[in-house]
C-alpha cells in the first residue's frame, strides 16, 4: 500500500508539472531558454518542488531533464507514467457525459455496470455537455455507450435520408 501511495503521488505530481508546462508560457519558456543557466533552472526547480511539495523522485527527474535540456518531454513523461500506473493497477480512465449533474449513487451504479462489463476498475471523470440534449454518454477504455438524444437524432436522420 505504501508503494501504491508513492506511485499515485508521483503520477499526480507529474500531471501537475504537465499542466504547468502546457498552460503556463512563462514556466515553459524559462525551462527551455538556453540563455538561462542550468544552475538558475535547478534553483527554480528546487523552489518549485518545495512550494508544490513534489515527491523527491519527481524533483530529481525534473532536475535531470533540466540538466539534459529535455524539459520539453514533461508532457510525454506524464502521459506514459499515467498509462503505466493504469496498467499496473488494472484501472481505466473513463468519462460520463450528461446534460445535468449526476447524483453520486447514479455514478456508482454506472461504475459498477461498466466495471463488470470490461473486467477492470474504472475511474470516471463526470462532465456536463448541453449539446447532447439529454441522456448519457459513457466511455471507458474501448467501451463506449452513447445513449444521448443527440446521437439518437443523428441515427434517425441517417435512416430517414
Amino acid at each position: 500500500p505504501k508503494e501504491e501511495q508513492i506511485l499515485l503521488k508521483v503520477a499526480d505530481d507529474l500531471e501537475t508539472l504537465q499542466y504547468l508546462y502546457k498552460k503556463n508560457k512563462d514556466f515553459r519558456n524559462f525551462l527551455l531558454n538556453p540563455q538561462v543557466s542550468v544552475e538558475e533552472k535547478i534553483k527554480f526547480v528546487d523552489a518549485l518542488a518545495e512550494k508544490l511539495q513534489l515527491h523527491p523522485i519527481v524533483k530529481e527527474a525534473l532536475e535531470f531533464l533540466v540538466k539534459k535540456n529535455r524539459a520539453n518531454i514533461i508532457k510525454v513523461l506524464a502521459d506514459e507514467f499515467k498509462f503505466e500506473i493504469e496498467r499496473f493497477f488494472a484501472t481505466v480512465k473513463g468519462e460520463i457525459i450528461t446534460v445535468f449533474p449526476l447524483e453520486e449513487e447514479d455514478i456508482q451504479e454506472i461504475k459498477t455496470v461498466v466495471e463488470s462489463k470490461i473486467g477492470k476498475k474504472v475511474e470516471f471523470d463526470v462532465k456536463e455537455d448541453p449539446s447532447i440534449i439529454g441522456g448519457v454518454v459513457v466511455k471507458a477504455g474501448s467501451y463506449e455507450l452513447d445513449a444521448s438524444i443527440k446521437s439518437f437524432l443523428k441515427r434517425l436522420e441517417q435512416q430517414l435520408t
